[in-house]
């Protein structure tokens, strides 16, 4: 059955946000698929490769990110934002698709790929967080400085006993 659509998807999606690009193979589920009617092994494994698919595509999202992010290289953040979102839609598409196929059958546990995913996304927050706690702290020298230097030292912080600027 993925030969049918093999000609029409394409085969990988280039990620270019600094310095090189990296392909990252694509499989989609196919839209034709009626999940309520499906139940063959076939089928479900059609669903459950779209699953991992669309998580893989995502953790290279997310290694790449956070890759430049550890390295301080240049990132574009609202490329990385936008090919996050439809990572986000694409598995969410194959999460709904999972929901109409017995798990029992499955020789494979969704729970166990995305709890790789999770890790993945971990990491990317702590990195982030890291990145804006140190504009943050940037900006705060900046607007100091600049609060410093526009002053006339009427309005000094330290005041003295008698409520003056010392």
């Amino acid at each position: 059955m993925e030969s049918e659509f093999a000609s029409v998807l394409p085969e990988k999606q280039t990620l270019d946000s600094g310095d090189r690009a990296v392909a990252v193979p694509l499989r989609r589920l196919p839209q034709c698929i009626n999940i309520h009617e499906s139940g063959t092994g076939a089928d479900m494994a059609i669903i459950f490769d779209a699953f991992v698919s669309a998580v893989g595509r995502l953790e290279g999202i997310l290694e790449k990110e956070t890759t430049m992010l550890i390295e301080h290289r240049t990132i574009a953040l609202e490329e990385f934002n936008h090919k996050k979102r439809h990572g986000l839609l694409e598995l969410s598409r194959a999460m709904d698709a999972m929901r109409g196929t017995d798990h029992n059958r499955s020789a494979n546990d969704p729970k166990l790929i995305l709890a790789g995913l999770r890790a993945k996304l971990q990491k990317n927050l702590v990195m982030l967080q890291m990145h804006l706690d140190a504009v943050g702290t940037i900006a705060a020298i900046i607007a100091g400085a600049i609060q410093e230097h526009d002053s006339d030292g009427t309005y000094a912080r330290e005041l003295g006993r008698n409520g003056r600027s010392r």
